[in-house]
């Protein structure tokens, strides 16, 4: 375990028991057993400590995501997977997650937020690809409402999990949940939320996200950085060397990304490359 990994995780642990706020940097110097030269040497700040916990969730959300989006998985689980995973993650993570909400943590930091705020526009459109590719057609025109919906369900799960802690069955609450969904889809012929009104928050934010200036933002610091691994260095270079052309080609991008997606910390990375090249074919098509 490396010293940044080992703050992360005792930093998680004191923030779970007493709070965020709360906690010092000498707290979490005295439970590593470090001192505080040490944590600066991996960390500016306790600010800086809370993006890179924010970056620790967000792998380890979407590297999931990869794998329900993966065309290998039934799409009849798909559903289902989604739920298991979310609450999976809150089971293994229970007391961080559930401090954040019992005090309705709030982060001040504005690089926080911006990730927070990034995830939930990456979460949405996952979600939105995840019920696209479960349901086709039949679900088309009213996949925003479906979206709603599902996140709903995930909410209100989680506070009710989160305010009466015990040990779930996890995967009979997903099959229970996924088949609420079932039901919805099977039976629903109105819908109220359009694709314009969905767009007036949620589109701009992810488009720039799949911008080829963002996924390169996002590559080129990791230039270099894996030499220990000939293949996972090639491939970011190659990428990077892709993304720069005027015309990236898919082919190229989609091989190149396979290399990386067994890795959750290329997670955001592999997530936003595939959509980025989902784009490609889309308009390709058209």
């Amino acid at each position: 375990m490396t010293k940044k990994i080992l703050i992360m995780e005792k930093a998680i642990e004191l923030f779970s028991k007493n709070g965020v706020e709360s906690t010092s940097i000498q707290d979490i110097t005295n439970a590593c057993g470090i001192s505080k030269g040490a944590f600066y040497l991996s960390f500016k700040s306790k600010d800086d400590l809370l993006v890179e916990i924010t970056n620790y969730f967000i792998k380890k959300i979407i590297a999931k995501q990869n794998e329900i989006l993966n065309d290998s998985i039934p799409k009849e689980n798909k559903i289902t997977l989604f739920f298991f995973h979310s609450f999976k993650l809150l089971e293994d993570h229970y007391s961080f997650i559930s401090m954040c909400m019992r005090e309705n943590f709030q982060p001040m930091n504005n690089e926080v937020i911006k990730k927070i705020k990034e995830l939930n526009s990456i979460l949405d459109q996952s979600l939105l690809t995840i019920i696209q590719q479960t349901f086709g057609e039949k679900a088309e025109h009213f996949k925003y409402d479906l979206l709603l919906v599902v996140r709903g369900l995930l909410i209100s799960y989680t506070e009710f999990i989160t305010t009466r802690p015990q040990k779930y069955n996890l995967e009979h609450l997903a099959n229970s949940l996924a088949e609420k969904v079932n039901i919805i889809v099977e039976y629903s012929n109105l819908h109220f939320v359009t694709e314009q009104m969905w767009n007036l928050i949620g589109s701009s934010n992810f488009d720039e996200l799949i911008s080829k200036e963002h996924i390169l933002s996002l590559l080129e610091p990791l230039d270099g950085h894996y030499k220990e691994n000939p293949l996972i260095d090639e491939s970011i270079q190659l990428l990077i060397d892709e993304m720069k052309k005027e015309n990236p080609r898919l082919a190229i991008l989609t091989g190149l990304v396979s290399n990386l997606q067994k890795y959750e910390e290329f997670s955001l990375i592999v997530f936003l490359i595939k959509q980025y090249a989902a784009n490609i074919q889309t308009v390709s098509i058209e």
